[in-house]
């Protein structure tokens, strides 16, 4: 049984996750606002990649609940260069997805990267939506599976970042030490730098472009994105294609 870790979305391909249970992983901000959604009571998220599309997918949806009576809201996440988009509901905080928003309802969700990671990872047997916020109780669900298991960080425009490779780090380092999984080169060198900054997160981000990028207007989603094991929702794809509990 081993863990790899993918570093970006763009680096994803049928053959690495074919057949391999995955979790997906965008600290800041995707997955963090995905499983505090679900934490706070969402039915489903649907990962997009277009915005066209998501708004056809949103009127779709509309249509199906008043034909058949469902009053669960039916609502637009995402964001591009961290910005809402016109004509959605939500940005990419996941201060904004709060019980009294987002409870019962199905979310249409794209995002600059961590919809696309999902979406680009359809290959693999099974995938999970992970975070800092359910990183063990992720990784408890995969390593019961005793199957081949990659991590995916979505990274940021295609390049690696600090804060996906720490989280993917805590949980390869959960997976050789409680269910004895072999790690890759890159599973073990993530596994050692979460190790090392195990006791002070802020210092390893101290040296994360994406980090100094975001901090000075998102301040309070990087404190929350950063905490850590507060949930044990783990989001998984299902057969229709949406993510559930």
């Amino acid at each position: 049984m081993e863990v790899d870790i993918i570093g970006t979305a763009g680096e994803v391909t049928d053959e690495r996750v074919a057949g391999k249970n995955v979790a997906v992983i965008d600290v800041f901000r995707a997955t963090s606002v995905m499983v505090t959604a679900f934490a706070n009571g969402a039915r489903e998220i649907i990962p997009m990649t277009g915005i066209e599309e998501s708004f056809r997918l949103r009127d779709e949806i509309v249509a199906r609940h008043r034909q058949s009576g469902d009053n669960g809201p039916v609502l637009l996440g995402g964001e591009r260069k961290t910005v809402i988009i016109e004509g959605f509901d939500l940005d990419n905080s996941p201060l904004r997805y709060s019980p009294d928003i987002v409870r019962d309802a199905t979310i249409v969700m794209s995002t600059t990267n961590g919809t696309r990671a999902v979406n680009c990872a359809r290959g693999a047997a099974e995938i999970y939506v992970a975070a800092l916020l359910n990183a063990d109780a992720v990784a408890r669900r995969l390593g019961e599976r005793g199957e081949d298991i990659v991590l995916v960080c979505s990274g940021r425009h295609d390049r690696f970042t600090i804060e996906d490779a720490l989280c993917a780090g805590m949980m390869a380092r959960y997976l050789g030490r409680h269910y004895g999984y072999k790690l890759t080169d890159i599973a073990w060198w993530c596994a050692d730098v979460y190790r090392r900054y195990e006791d002070d997160l802020q210092q390893a981000l101290d040296h994360c472009e994406h980090y100094h990028n975001i901090k000075g207007r998102w301040a309070e989603d990087i404190a929350w994105c950063l905490r850590r094991n507060v949930t044990d929702v783990a989001p998984h794809i299902v057969k229709e294609g949406g993510i559930r509990l």
